[in-house]
C-alpha cells in the first residue's frame, strides 16, 4: 500500500490524497488551491475526462471548493462518494453560484462502509463549518488510516468530532493543522458567537452581518440572536436556496419562510441564476424593500450582500449602522463593497478548524503510530505538539505504508 499527497503537505487548501495498492487507486478530496491560480491541475494519470479511467473511487470530505473544486474535470466513470448534504451543495448550490458544471458526476451517497478491492472505507461524521462534513477511516489488510479532512471540536455538532476520537489502533493519522500559526488561541464556541451577537443586536441601530450562507452553524447563531432581541433577519434569495438544501438534516433547520425572516430581491449573478431556474418566485411572499427596512431600521439585521448594501450605503448614514464581520479576518484585506464600514467593524467569529489544544487532546485519545501533516502551512510544528512519529511529506512524494 502506498500514500501520495498530491497537494496539501505545506499549504492550506487544494487537498488531494491518493491511497493505493497494486490493484486499486483511491483519492480523498480533490480541491482547488487557495493561493495558486496558475497551477490548478494535478498530474494524476487516469483521472480526467479524456483519460482512460484508472481511479476506483473519489471520497470528498465536505462542500468547500478547496476540497471538491476540481471534480468538474473528472472522468464521469469514476464513482464519487460523499455525504448527502455535500452532494446537494455540489450539484445544486454550485450551479446557482455559476460555478463549473458538476452535473455529469457519478455521485454516490456514502452512509455506511464501502468495499473497493482490498480497501474498506468508513465515513465518519465530524464537526466543521460545512454541514455534512466527513472524515474517512480506511482499512487495508489489517492496517488503519484515518484522514480527518477539516474538523473542529467547538461547533454545534462538536460531539461528532469527539466520537471520532474513539477510533483505536490507528496506524496513520493524516491530520489537518490549519490553526497551527495561531499560538495564542482562546477557544470560542458557536454559543459564544451567539451571545456576542445578541448583545450587539440590542442596539437601536440597523445591524449588518457578514457571514457565509453555507455556514449553517453561523446562520443559526445569527437567527437565534435575532429571535432573542426581537429583530427580523433580512437575507438574499441565494441564502434561501442554500437553507433549502439543508432541510433534510433536521426539521429544526431555519428556513426562509420562518418567522423573523424577510428576503431582499436585489440583483447579482446568484439571483439572476435563481430567476432563470424558476426558483426565485418561491420566495416572493417574504419580499422586503430597502424603504421598508429604513422606515424602522432598529427592527432589522441585514445579512450583507452587494445589492442591498450598495443601496443602503448610498442613502443611509453609515454611523447609524452596527457592522458585524463573522468570517476569517484575512478576507478583509480584499477590496469590497463594505470598505466604508471597516473602521467600525466588530469581528465576532470562531474558526471552522480545530484549536491546537483540541487537536492535542484528540491525538492523545487515539494514540496514532504515525501522524502525517496536511492542510497546514506549518508541518514542522507537529513534532513540537504531538507525541507520535511525525512523517512530513512533500507534494507528490510516495510513502510506502
Amino acid at each position: 500500500m502506498q500514500l501520495i499527497i498530491h497537494r496539501g503537505t505545506h499549504e492550506i487548501g487544494g487537498s488531494c490524497v491518493e491511497i493505493r495498492d497494486k490493484n486499486t487507486r483511491l483519492l480523498f478530496d480533490l480541491g482547488l488551491p487557495l493561493n495558486d491560480a496558475e497551477n490548478i491541475k494535478l498530474n494524476i494519470n487516469g483521472l480526467y475526462k479524456n483519460d482512460k479511467s484508472e481511479i476506483n473511487g473519489i471520497f470528498i470530505t465536505h462542500s468547500h471548493p478547496d476540497h471538491y473544486g476540481l471534480l468538474d474535470s473528472v472522468n464521469p466513470e469514476i464513482p464519487v462518494y460523499t455525504s448527502k448534504i455535500t452532494a446537494n451543495i455540489i450539484q445544486n448550490v454550485s450551479e446557482i453560484k455559476g460555478e463549473d458544471n458538476y452535473s455529469d458526476l457519478n455521485l454516490n451517497i456514502i452512509e455506511k462502509p464501502v468495499n473497493i478491492g482490498d480497501f474498506t472505507i468508513i465515513p465518519r461524521n465530524v464537526d466543521h463549518s460545512a454541514a455534512g462534513s466527513l472524515a474517512y477511516e480506511i482499512i487495508h489488510n489489517g492496517k488503519k488510516i484515518l484522514y480527518t479532512g477539516d474538523l473542529r471540536f467547538h461547533g454545534r455538532t462538536s460531539y461528532l468530532s469527539k466520537n471520532l476520537a474513539k477510533i483505536t489502533d490507528v496506524d496513520y493519522l493524516i491530520m489537518e493543522g490549519s490553526t497551527l500559526d495561531r499560538p495564542d488561541q482562546k477557544i470560542k464556541t458557536e454559543d459564544d458567537v451567539f451571545d456576542e451577537m445578541a448583545n450587539v443586536f440590542t442596539t437601536n441601530k440597523l445591524c449588518f452581518v457578514s457571514f457565509s450562507s453555507q455556514n449553517l452553524d453561523r446562520f443559526i447563531s445569527v437567527y437565534k440572536a435575532c429571535l432573542k432581541t426581537k429583530k427580523t433577519l433580512v437575507i438574499d434569495p441565494y441564502t434561501c436556496f442554500v437553507l433549502e438544501n439543508f432541510k433534510e438534516i433536521s426539521k429544526n433547520i431555519p428556513q426562509w419562510n420562518w418567522n423573523n425572516i424577510r428576503v431582499y430581491f436585489g440583483g447579482g449573478k446568484h439571483t439572476e441564476n435563481l430567476a432563470d431556474s424558476g426558483k426565485l418566485f418561491t420566495y416572493k411572499s417574504k419580499k422586503i424593500s430597502v424603504e421598508e427596512i429604513l422606515s424602522y431600521p432598529e427592527k432589522y439585521v441585514v445579512k450583507t450582500a452587494k445589492a442591498i448594501c450598495d443601496k443602503i450605503l448610498s442613502i443611509y448614514d453609515v454611523s447609524k449602522i452596527e457592522y458585524i464581520y463573522s468570517m476569517w479576518s484575512g478576507y478583509l484585506d480584499n477590496p469590497s463593497y463594505f470598505d466604508i464600514l471597516k473602521p467600525q467593524i466588530r469581528h465576532i467569529h470562531t474558526s471552522g478548524h480545530a484549536y491546537i489544544m483540541d487537536l492535542q487532546e484528540f491525538v492523545q485519545k487515539i494514540e496514532p503510530k504515525v501522524i502525517i501533516p496536511i492542510h497546514t502551512e506549518m508541518p514542522q510544528k507537529y513534532s513540537q505538539l504531538y507525541d507520535a512519529e511525525i512523517k512530513i511529506l512533500k507534494d507528490g512524494e510516495i510513502l510506502n505504508l
